[in-house]
């Protein structure tokens, strides 16, 4: 079923560390049918053994995760402790949609009506099932789009990230072990025309898609085809307000940590720092005088780390200040310095682009509605985040057009808190019982009869 083999290459070192063999377009038939036989098998399976093999999959992968996370870590180019945790993290949610799947399927009853004497809602699962996950956060993100869709009694065609094919690989060993039958759980591996023919496939019923908003909008318009639901998780530019009544220490830790955590790669990283006038040079300095207590590993690709340079090179260019980093070093891999710009025109390219990388484009506002015009400035509402008096962060938070908003706190996505964003940054929920429910479709069961 392989058509071609792409290298794997180390961002430490530039140097090949493993190969992938791509699905050819001829066997994408072959594959879709295999998810739709065991589609239907797994959602005839009670949902309490869905769940018992949800339980043993994370379990698992809770047994790879020393030797995965250093794996990962090569393959990708963080750090091995984030790579672990990240694992861990994907482990938990697991474990949170195995146990929650329960509450988020129970059928509803609706009061009788004339004429009907019972009426409740029941959910079902939606079908077979493509996820396709990016490179950046691939434990986590499968996990949040696997196991919700498991659970709810769908078959998966996880199209897995080049890469960082091991976690995929990992995942697919795992629900294996755990009792998941041939075609529950496939993964491959594909050139963007393979994975064009997989959506336009009519027997896959649910579309799940993390990555950028450029290639979102493919996806959805090839999906319109036989109009078949998308969730889409794409592209973030997130605002963080430092008004002048913020902690400063508070702020620049946890900022610093939260900028450069996985070199930037994160599309809920801040990525435009909004700054009170008063406490503007104070807060420069202060996040500067920290990057040198911050390890980061390398970007993921040299193609990312010219993109990042591009996009700092342009804001120079036009006069923004370079107050750290910015230099391409000449040891090898693909390493990029934390880097912080100042006085940034509004022109440069940073300011309306995802840098998707270890950059801090550091601005000044005045007053509170300027901080907002700035924060709302981008069709890119993911993620934004307020640091301030509790009281002022909250009502500048509320002012804010974005799908999560953090008060003085930059934290990971939980499981059990739905995620999705606004505008250009897509459409759908992962997490919570509403990332359960995109796998399901309501169904209204009515008996007629006197309800007395």
């Amino acid at each position: 079923m392989v058509r071609a083999v792409v290298d794997v290459v180390a961002p430490g070192t530039g140097q090949l560390v493993d190969q992938v063999g791509l699905l050819a377009e001829e066997h994408v038939p072959d594959v879709v049918s295999m998810a739709d036989r065991a589609f239907r098998t797994w959602s005839a399976t009670p949902l309490r053994h869905r769940q018992e093999v949800l339980h043993a999959m994370a379990d698992a992968l809770t047994e790879r995760i020393a030797l995965l996370a250093k794996d990962y870590s090569e393959q990708h180019g963080k750090l091995v402790h984030e790579a672990q945790i990240e694992l861990e993290r994907a482990v938990d949610t697991i474990h949170w949609v195995a146990t929650s799947a329960g509450s988020a399927t129970r059928p509803r009853d609706l009061p009788p009506r004339p004429g009907l004497a019972h009426r409740e809602v029941r959910v079902d699962p939606a079908g077979p099932v493509l996820a396709m996950v990016p490179w950046n956060y691939a434990a986590v993100i499968l996990a949040r789009k696997v196991a919700p869709a498991l659970a709810m009694g769908c078959s998966v065609i996880v199209k897995g990230p080049e890469e960082t094919p091991c976690v995929a690989r990992a995942f697919q060993a795992a629900a294996e072990d755990a009792g998941c039958s041939p075609g529950t759980l496939q993964t491959v591996f594909a050139e963007p025309a393979v994975v064009q023919a997989l959506v336009r496939s009519p027997r896959l019923r649910q579309i799940s898609f993390t990555g950028s908003t450029r290639v979102g909008r493919i996806i959805a318009t090839l999906a319109a085809e036989h109009l078949t639901p998308c969730v889409l998780e794409l592209g973030g530019h997130a605002p963080v307000i430092v008004t002048a009544d913020a902690d400063l220490d508070l702020a620049v830790r946890t900022l610093v940590a939260a900028k450069f955590a996985a070199t930037g790669q994160s599309c809920g990283s801040p990525s435009r720092f909004l700054l009170d006038r008063r406490i503007h040079d104070e807060f420069v300095e202060r996040f500067c005088d920290r990057l040198d207590d911050h390890p980061m590993g390398p970007l993921n690709s040299a193609r990312r780390r010219e993109h990042v340079h591009g996009l700092v090179s342009d804001a120079v260019r036009r006069s923004a200040v370079l107050r750290r980093g910015g230099t391409l070093p000449s040891t090898p891999g693909f390493y990029y310095p934390a880097t912080v710009l100042t006085d940034i025109p509004a022109d440069a390219a940073i300011l309306t682009e995802e840098p998707f990388g270890p950059v801090a484009p550091m601005l000044r506002y005045d007053d509170d509605d300027t901080a907002v015009d700035m924060a709302n400035s981008t069709t890119l509402a993911l993620s934004a985040y307020v640091f301030g008096d509790i009281d002022h962060a909250a009502a500048l938070a509320a002012r804010i057009d974005a799908g999560g908003v953090t008060l003085n706190a930059v934290p990971t996505a939980f499981p059990d808190a739905p995620l999705g964003g606004r505008h250009d940054s897509g459409y759908g929920y992962e997490g919570g019982d509403e990332g359960l429910l995109a796998f399901g479709r309501l169904k209204i069961l009515q008996t007629g009869g006197d309800h007395g």
